[in-house]
């Protein structure tokens, strides 16, 4: 360290180093860029499924989460899921692992939006602290994909 570094109180440095990086490095942080195109990503995804697959949704006064967008991204095993999850009005979870269970309660399937009774067998957010906002959200195993080629069948098209 220079004697007028010594010297210099740590807001001049601040500036001095600021000044110092390129002015391209300052534009958009790699983070930023990342963010957006992981969310264009999945705005293409979401478009590209719900063309390819339509189906009726109950209206969104009976669903508990009706503006979320759902999709399976991977499946490691029969009993586990790895779910994307984004609802603007409650959360947002990129690789949010989700377990197989029975349905403890009535309900509606997040992913196809049939109705889910009690009993029935589903899948359901891994619990953990603190609970996920989406906690009481349900997948019918019968509309999970069975495995990950179905997984990657579905998203061939992205």
């Amino acid at each position: 360290m220079t004697a007028l570094a010594k010297r210099a109180d740590p807001w001049s440095q601040t500036v001095h180093l600021l000044e110092a990086v390129p002015k391209d490095a300052v534009r958009v942080a790699p983070s930023q860029k990342t963010a957006r195109a992981e969310s264009e990503f999945i705005d293409r995804l979401t478009r590209d499924w719900n063309r390819a697959h339509p189906h009726p949704r109950p209206s969104n006064d009976q669903l508990p989460f009706p503006e979320a967008i759902v999709r399976v991204i991977e499946r490691p095993s029969s009993a586990t899921a790895l779910v994307y999850w984004s609802d603007p009005g409650t959360c947002h979870y990129g690789y949010q692992g989700w377990r197989a269970t029975t349905a403890t309660s009535e309900g509606v399937c997040s992913l196809s939006g049939m109705p889910v009774h009690r009993g029935d067998q589903v899948y359901r957010p891994s619990q953990r602290d603190p609970k996920p906002q989406n906690a009481s959200a349900m997948i019918l195993a019968a509309a999970m994909p069975k495995n990950s080629e179905e997984v990657e069948v579905d998203c061939q098209d992205c």
